[in-house]
């Protein structure tokens, strides 16, 4: 009897046998059509993703969240899932590393100067710690700048197989300094790095602070400034009452801090947070009438709400405070104009916003090894700060860095960007940015607005 396996070699034999050949032809097979992105970025090990609206031309959106180790210096200890935003345009064109140092807000992608001049692809990633992006359980002593350089080193190598473009790093305020930290450790991860805004705090109250903001604004608006930071301190039960009306309004809870601490933390913070992102043009009136309750909770309200300081927000922020007792640092405010009126005086130090049992060192050294290490080998750093920003106070120094810039916005707060800078300055970081990545930014039109960020835009 003829087996199965016999009977089917017949078949496949038996039309050459009888003269039945295969048509020839002299076309090339058809190579198979590339994977498409999603399918590409799912293969990545560790990374899970879901595809949303962009809402941006040429862009499609995807929400990642990618595997990684609680403690990059331990084998197979606890892990966590890494949440991402990125942009995507095209597998070639360049690929900014938006490094938020905050949390991300998937709901609402937007793409960033750099990734806009050049018309690059953009992710945005969730620093360790904050929101989904914790470990459980959470040892905070893994919440230091040389295990976040290593996540992104880690989702940065996970990605540039896919996206071949020259790479650049990018970030806002404690982003931008996220993204310096990364070169530190990684310096050949990517091909440049620009960073806003980014201060370089000596100390957990770091006095270079003081006579910069001191020294800003005109005699008349520091007059009404002053004036206006003591006038909130001395109706203080008025504005404890606002408070209650404003967390019964919106669901606030002060557990955590207190009211009573929030209103002096947002007292102190007021001078400084007014330069950091409002100018001169919204300075108090003085002159008739004085203000009334509402008035003054309005100031306080509008540029250093006590609200940021409810158990929501301090929750939200506490890994900034607890990064910023160990190894950032942090400003040094002036309590000398309501010295006479506090009742925590000392208050505003990074220990303040932890919940209690967390007992931040501060370890001096992580910041002199940056200061050292941008002047000795530093290459391919853009800075940017504003002219009235208070963080200018404590900007980096480029020192011996190649390839490496230093800008001032005029004139300009915590907002500043390149396109905020004077002509020759902006020439050049333009130019900067074309020889790191080959493509010739372009300017968005003059009619383009930017958003105004606040206190609350903390990216």
């Amino acid at each position: 009897m003829m087996s199965r396996i016999m009977r089917g070699a017949l078949r496949l034999v038996a039309p050459l046998a009888l003269g039945f050949l295969p048509a020839c032809s002299d076309e090339p097979a058809s190579p198979p059509p590339p994977a498409d992105i999603l399918d590409r970025l799912t293969a990545i090990p560790g990374m899970v993703v879901t595809e949303q609206n962009a809402d941006i031309e040429g862009y499609r959106s995807f929400v990642m969240e990618y595997e990684q180790p609680a403690d990059h210096g331990a084998a197979g200890g606890p892990v966590f899932r890494q949440r991402m935003v990125l942009l995507h345009r095209d597998e070639a064109a360049p690929f900014v590393l938006g490094t938020s140092g905050y949390t991300v807000n998937p709901s609402f992608p937007r793409l960033r100067e750099p990734a806009s001049l050049l018309g690059a692809n953009q992710l945005f990633v969730e620093q360790r710690f904050f929101a989904s992006s914790r470990p459980e359980p959470a040892d905070w002593s893994l919440l230091t700048i040389e295990q976040a350089a290593t996540d992104h080193h880690r989702i940065v190598q996970s990605l540039k197989p896919i996206y071949t473009g020259k790479w650049i790093s990018s970030g806002a305020s404690k982003g931008g300094m996220t993204s310096v930290y990364h070169r530190r450790f990684f310096p050949d991860d990517v091909d440049g790095t620009v960073a806003y805004v980014a201060p370089h705090s000596f100390g957990t109250s770091d006095a270079r602070y003081l006579d910069f903001v001191a020294s800003l604004g005109s005699s008349t608006c520091k007059d009404a400034l002053r004036y206006y930071q003591r006038e909130v301190l001395a109706r203080r039960e008025a504005m404890l009452a606002r408070i209650d009306e404003q967390a019964a309004m919106d669901g606030l809870g002060y557990e955590l801090l207190g009211r009573e601490k929030a209103l002096e933390v947002a007292t102190l913070e007021l001078i400084f947070t007014f330069w950091q992102y409002y100018d001169e043009s919204v300075c108090p009136v003085m002159g008739g009438a004085p203000p009334t309750d509402d008035d003054v909770w309005a100031f306080l309200d509008e540029i250093a709400s006590p609200s940021l300081w409810s158990d929501e927000e301090f929750r939200t922020y506490e890994p900034y405070y607890w990064q910023a007792g160990v190894e950032l640092g942090y400003p040094a405010f002036d309590e000398s104009n309501v010295a006479d009126l506090l009742q925590f005086p000392g208050i505003e130090v990074p220990e303040t916003f932890l919940v209690p049992g967390k007992t931040p060192v501060f370890d001096a050294s992580a910041m002199q090894d940056i200061s050292t290490w941008i002047s000795a080998e530093g290459e391919r750093l853009l800075f940017v700060y504003g002219e009235t920003d208070p963080y200018t106070a404590a900007a980096y120094e480029v020192g011996n860095a190649k390839d490496s810039y230093l800008f001032l916005a005029p004139g300009m707060n915590h907002s500043a960007s390149i396109v905020d800078l004077t002509e020759p300055d902006r020439a050049k970081a333009l130019d900067a940015l074309e020889a790191w990545t080959g493509v010739t930014p372009v300017l968005p039109p003059e009619t383009a607005i930017r958003p105004r960020r606040t206190r609350r835009d903390r990216d």
